[in-house]
């Protein structure tokens, strides 16, 4: 018997809420499904575009995250970015996966999220582009390790 986890009714309900809020009309999507093709090209060779957001079965584009592609590879490049090196703030970061992903879905899911949303940007605990995002299997004791590396307990 398949047991539902957590983190599987999370990848659930944000499966389903892409679903429901990527509604665009066709032309649009298959200018926008292009220049995702674009960045594909050297990404997927770099081998840095794999798990489920880079999942052609979603419809999930480069620019629904990222913003248009703009001067990027060149310097001066307004791509959104995220991990430590981010100019964007943990808030922008957030408020970027807010737009397919919903709030109150993911803090029925685990509590955590709700605790940390405007302090903390997704991409500082999930990995966006791995094959699978590692904080999806850890388990309860792994899960509690991962917050006391941020939460120092006191003796």
């Amino acid at each position: 018997m398949y047991r539902i986890t957590p983190c599987t009714a999370l990848l659930l309900v944000s499966a389903l809420a892409l679903g429901l809020t990527g509604l665009m009309s066709a032309s649009t999507f298959a200018a926008d499904e292009q220049a995702s093709r674009s960045c594909i090209k050297c990404h997927k060779r770099n081998g840095k575009l794999e798990g489920v957001h880079a999942s052609p079965g979603l419809a999930i584009l480069c620019q629904d995250c990222h913003g248009p592609k703009g001067t990027h590879p060149k310097k001066g490049s307004t791509l959104n970015t995220f991990g430590p090196d981010s100019p964007l703030t943990a808030e922008q970061r957030t408020e970027i996966c807010l737009t397919c992903h919903d709030h109150q879905a993911l803090g029925e899911v685990e509590w955590t999220h709700n605790v940390h949303a405007n302090r903390l940007g997704c991409d500082q605990c999930h990995k966006l582009h791995p094959e699978t995002d590692p904080m999806l299997s850890l388990n309860t004791q792994q899960h509690s390790q991962l917050c006391v590396g941020c939460h120092k307990v006191k003796q």
